[in-house]
């Protein structure tokens, strides 16, 4: 009876996703959930409300902690390495290796006690892992394990406000859901995503917003690829101040840290408007920035802003920012805490991206002459009352007064590469659809399903996916030179003699306005299970540039 219990509740937690399999909305997403001050992703204890409706198990020995009606917390500790269990402060087990699992009875909202989202209690779908920590075996992380469905629930109206609307939610849906599948670095072991603003803020179901869910029932299985039908890495923030900058002059090279990096060709610099001229000299960045052209954007707090310290108030911050930013690299000659930087002579913008955003900024003081790369590390060394400036577009202005001045007038809220929320915001009351707002923003991109590899091992693989259009074509690339594929749409089945390199198939006739079914089975027979084909739906082919 025992070994049966467990068996049972193993198959809860492995098995969760299975059904999940037959949709791309349902892929397991992994996010790691830090403390309500966003600080800290290492814990050394964690207590859960609502203990009666929780199951809890250690995954390495398949125990499971015994808990009744009465239950009201869980807590979970680590000592001595290993993990301890407590119900309503009663050490129930000891010495458990872990991962240990938490999750709910009838798909009930999971409450960390304690922790804080926009003010609420924070609860979440899926289930909870404790990992241990591969940097620190003391501690563990918190690891929300849920769908890629749910997880967008909890992204999407904390990345944009819903008053923007429902074609700017979709193609931030889109966008949110392209970061979910193609994160621009894995910076962590024990989990795909981090919930802050370092990956995507992601905070739980009780943020869940109606229109939002439209959002994401709408796009169902819907991104955007590249001209390699890649999913595209569909970076965006708050506000671009009327244009956006191409990757390579915003990012360095994850591995090789090499600034500016290789350039990525749909996340180049977009202008709100043709008539807006590249911004890569000092002269046309001054008359950007210290003006108000119409954008997308324009609607943002941010679109434009002024900063201004004294002379001697820049002074004492840059003796605190140069050093503590120079562990980045990106300020040579190198800092060091205590060293004194000398007095300002003159701060100057020595390279501009296409934006105009600063990418070399040269500080020339009386003991040395420092160079400052990267646009986050210049906004961080720049700080106005602790707070780093809202980007790196900016114009230098030096006030010569009896008290001398620098004032900074500057656009923009963020890395401003790719999508500008506020832009999105502003072309959807415009009546742009989010379709045209995504390839506005990423250049070159169609707009289709997650691309799958269908194995010749006669099992089917189904997807679904939403639109609203006619028109639609199935991919198939082949490399493995496999002979024949069926292909159902929404029940009618299309057997198709595969070329050697790429088919496509026209299915606009077979598909509805709304969510549609479509699966792949290959048909070949005697072959290698081990040979496959690839293939994707697209909804929205890429624009001509």
């Amino acid at each position: 009876m025992f070994n049966k219990q467990i068996a049972i509740i193993i198959s809860v937690f492995i098995l969760c996703f299975q059904s999940a399999y037959a949709t791309d909305n349902y892929i397991p997403v992994r996010v790691g959930i830090s403390d309500t001050l966003f600080k800290t992703y290492l814990f050394d204890n964690v207590e859960f409300n609502d203990a009666s409706n929780l199951r809890v198990m250690d995954s390495s020995s398949g125990y499971v902690i015994p808990l009744n009606e009465n239950s009201k917390t869980v807590k979970v500790t680590s000592e001595n390495n290993l993990f301890r269990v407590y119900v309503d402060n009663q050490l129930l087990a000891k010495n458990l290796t872990g991962p240990v699992l938490i999750s709910s009875e009838n798909e009930s909202l999971i409450s960390i006690k304690g922790l804080k989202r926009k003010g609420k209690q924070a609860l979440y779908r899926g289930y909870i892992e404790l990992v241990r920590s591969s940097k620190d075996i003391s501690k563990f992380s918190i690891v929300n394990v849920l769908s890629l469905k749910n997880y967008l629930r909890g992204v999407v109206p904390n990345e944009m406000p819903v008053r923007f609307g429902l074609e700017p939610l979709k193609a931030q849906t889109v966008a949110a859901r392209n970061y979910a599948v193609t994160p621009r670095i894995k910076a962590y072991n024990e989990f795909d995503l981090c919930d802050s603003v370092a990956c995507q803020v992601y905070f739980g179901a009780n943020t869940e917003d109606k229109l939002s869910d439209t959002a994401i029932e709408q796009t169902n299985g819907v991104i955007a690829l590249d001209k390699d039908n890649l999913p595209i890495l569909a970076l965006y923030s708050s506000t671009a101040g009327g244009y956006t900058e191409s990757y390579e002059y915003a990012f360095s090279d994850p591995s090789t840290r090499e600034f500016p990096s290789k350039a990525i060709h749909y996340l180049s610099a977009v202008p709100d408007s043709k008539e807006f001229e590249t911004l890569d000299t000092e002269e046309k960045a001054v008359e950007f920035y210290t003006s108000k052209p119409e954008a997308f954007d324009d609607l943002s707090p941010y679109y434009r802003w002024s900063k201004e310290w004294t002379v001697d108030e820049l002074q004492n911050v840059l003796k605190k920012t140069l050093p503590a930013q120079s562990k980045t690299g990106f300020i040579t000659p190198q800092i060091n805490p205590g060293d004194n930087i000398g007095n300002i002579i003159s701060i100057s913008a020595l390279q501009r991206g296409e934006s105009g955003k600063i990418i070399k900024l040269e500080i020339q003081t009386d003991k040395n002459t420092y160079i400052v790369q990267k646009e986050l590390v210049i906004r961080r060394c720049f700080q106005k009352d602790g707070i780093s400036l809202p980007s790196a577009n900016f114009v230098i202005t030096y006030i010569d007064s009896e008290t001398p001045v620098y004032k900074f007038n500057g656009g923009g809220f963020g890395h401003g590469v790719g999508m500008s929320q506020w832009g999105a915001g502003k072309m959807g009351s415009l009546g742009f659809t989010f379709d045209q707002i995504l390839q506005h923003y990423y250049k070159g991109i169609k707009l289709a399903t997650i691309p799958i590899e269908v194995h010749s091992n006669n099992k089917v693989l189904e997807r679904l996916f939403y639109t609203e259009k006619d028109e639609a074509k199935v991919y198939i690339e082949n490399p493995d030179k496999i002979q024949k594929l069926r292909i159902t749409v929404n029940g009618k089945e299309i057997d198709v003699k595969l070329k050697d390199d790429i088919t496509k198939v026209e299915i606009s006739k077979y598909l509805v306005c709304g969510e549609n079914k479509i699966s792949y089975v290959i048909l070949d027979e005697d072959i290698d299970y081990s040979k496959k084909v690839k293939v994707f739906t697209e909804v929205k082919e890429a624009e001509c540039e």
